[in-house]
């Protein structure tokens, strides 16, 4: 089987990192940027810092601090049509996965010139997205390194996935300080995400030697650092969790995602479930459904606490991770 790996994105990686965020802006020929974010992320300090590190190299900042638990069609054309209005060259996200992902949409859209429902699906626009610098401050969707953008359609309580080459970010700058001050159930869910990417894109049909390597080496670097990064003023335990949800990312953007993913979107659409909920939900249930064509792939996990429901719910209680009552719920629930 012939096999492509295709990743641009240029990541900057440890502690510090913010203060790269104006020469990266400079080396993409940036002078006037759209900020993404949102209302809490916008008052903290490390959002500041990297405003500073933009004002310092002379590059002209605009603000957009409205940004919801889902990236939202209605806030991306507002905000398209603002940019390309204002004459703005570049975006600068700095949040969660709902952050990244409307920064995305608005990139494609402002270059693009129709709205974002029209964009939706795999290649629908012509136009390379703006250039684009991720910065997360949570370390599961790994949207930062990511190609597509998943947007809500508020109008028909849909979940949508767009994106292809021309909207891969150019550049992701992975900061622990930007995890230092998440409420623990806030840290906890996305890495939820985190791994189910790693854990689908491995099982991945059209998975290879590259993104397999990722893949395990993601899963089994968040596990080591997953409870010391959420449950206690550990840096580098951090950035090892932001380092593997951007690996993660990396090996599922190439792989593809799996059923945990595909049957989650319309719950979330209809329910207003947060994604991480579902897939988390999902998840074992998906791998054990997979477990009879895929007995030999799963050897290297085996024992793992994704592997059956029982199991997931035991690792939540081993690292006190303080998910939503769904979780627990959802997952005994489908135990039977």
């Amino acid at each position: 089987m012939i096999t492509n790996f295709y990743m641009p994105t240029r990541v900057v990686a440890g502690q510090g990192a913010l203060a790269t965020a104006g020469a990266l802006a400079r080396d993409l020929k940036m002078t006037r940027v759209l900020v993404v974010s949102d209302q809490v992320i916008s008052r903290q300090s490390f959002h500041r810092e990297a405003v500073d590190a933009l004002t310092d190299a002379n590059i002209k900042v605009d603000r957009f601090d409205e940004c919801g638990i889902d990236a939202r069609c209605s806030h991306i054309d507002s905000e398209g049509e603002r940019v390309r209005r204002e004459g703005i060259d570049g975006v600068v996200c700095i949040g969660g996965g709902s952050v990244m992902c409307t920064g995305k949409g608005i990139a494609i859209v402002a270059t693009n010139n129709k709205p974002m429902a029209e964009c939706t699906g795999v290649g629908k626009f012509d136009r390379k997205a703006l250039p684009m610098i991720m910065v997360p401050t949570t370390a599961g969707s790994g949207s930062e390194v990511s190609q597509w953008t998943i947007v809500k359609d508020e109008e028909r309580h849909l979940k949508l996935l767009g994106g292809g080459p021309l909207s891969f970010p150019d550049a992701a700058i992975l900061d622990p300080v930007t995890l230092r001050s998440l409420p623990m159930h806030v840290a906890a869910l996305p890495a939820v995400d985190a791994l189910t990417h790693g854990v689908e894109a491995y099982f991945s049909s059209i998975g290879s030697p590259i993104t397999d390597a990722l893949a395990l080496a993601a899963v089994r670097l968040q596990f080591r650092s997953l409870r010391a990064s959420i449950n206690s003023d550990d840096e580098r335990a951090r950035e090892d969790n932001l380092v593997a949800s951007c690996m993660a990312n990396i090996a599922c953007g190439n792989a593809r995602l799996g059923h945990g993913h595909a049957l989650s979107l319309p719950l979330e659409g209809h329910l207003d479930m947060p994604h991480p909920i579902g897939v988390g939900v999902l998840l074992p249930h998906v791998v054990t459904f997979n477990l009879a064509v895929l007995s030999d792939k799963v050897k290297p996990l085996a024992g793992e606490p994704f592997t059956s429901p029982r199991m997931a719910l035991s690792f939540r209680a081993r690292l006190r991770l303080p998910l939503r009552g769904e979780f627990s719920f959802a997952c005994a629930h489908l135990d039977g």
